[in-house]
């Protein structure tokens, strides 16, 4: 027979800003606070129920199909802290504990903290400073855009600077690119050298010839691994790269 939470209990509970769950053994929703109420009629729309009180007697995978949660609540493992994404909607983290009454395991208590809004803002964070970490400058020649790479490129910042610098090239009629790597710490993934060629490729089409520069010699070795194998021309430096630029446009 589950375990029915004592009045006291709920009491204190309720008085919590936190969303408390009362989770029965068998894994089965038996209680809910005032802000976990709160935090449900919410979402009710996600969860295919009228009003809150629907999810009581729900097993907790109703809330997503994944059994991991479960298994580490089987595991014994306390407290459980997790972070997880709901309906493709909600981001929440999750924290278990065991209820233990008069020294018997009664069930588990979850608190949910929604963190929905803190992850966006983090995620729009992530999107300012992927753009500042890749400006798009132009130069003292004509028709001539600079993409200085600084820090640590990866797929993610390289992804960010494609669709930025194609719109670049299109709005100044760009008929030169210069790639200047020499501010680059970092290259690891195996995927990169492949898409900086299908950049360059790409830019290509728009009618501007690329020009790389600035490759630091311990990073040549790793970026011809890495699969960057081009026929791009390439300079030592930022300035024998817009040198031969302007030497072509004096042609």
């Amino acid at each position: 027979m589950a375990y029915e939470l004592e009045e006291t209990i709920k009491d204190t509970l309720n008085c919590l800003e936190e969303n408390i769950f009362y989770i029965e053994q068998d894994f089965h929703i038996s209680w809910m606070n005032s802000s976990g109420k709160k935090l449900i009629e919410m979402m009710k729309t996600y969860l295919n129920i009228d009003s809150a009180e629907d999810i009581l007697g729900l097993h907790i995978r109703s809330f997503h199909k994944s059994s991991f949660q479960e298994e580490l609540m089987k595991k014994g493992e306390f407290p459980i802290d997790m972070q997880i994404v709901l309906f493709n909607r909600f981001v929440a983290r999750l924290i278990v504990k065991e209820l233990i009454v008069q020294n018997q395991k009664r069930g588990y208590l979850l608190t949910w903290k929604d963190i929905t809004e803190r992850e966006q803002e983090r995620e729009r964070t992530k999107e300012m400073l992927n753009e500042l970490a890749t400006p798009i400058l132009q130069t003292i020649a004509n028709h001539t855009l600079l993409v200085p790479l600084i820090g640590e490129l990866t797929l993610e910042r390289l992804e960010t600077l494609t669709t930025k610098l194609l719109k670049e090239c299109l709005n100044n009629g760009a008929d030169y690119v210069i790639l200047d790597f020499s501010g680059v710490t970092t290259i690891t993934d195996p995927e990169l050298g492949h898409e900086i060629q299908k950049l360059t490729d790409t830019i290509k089409l728009l009618g501007a010839d690329v020009l790389y520069c600035g490759f630091p010699k311990e990073m040549v070795k790793n970026m011809v691994s890495l699969g960057l194998h081009t026929n791009q021309l390439s300079f030592a430096s930022f300035r024998n790269a817009i040198r031969h630029v302007v030497s072509e446009l004096q042609k």
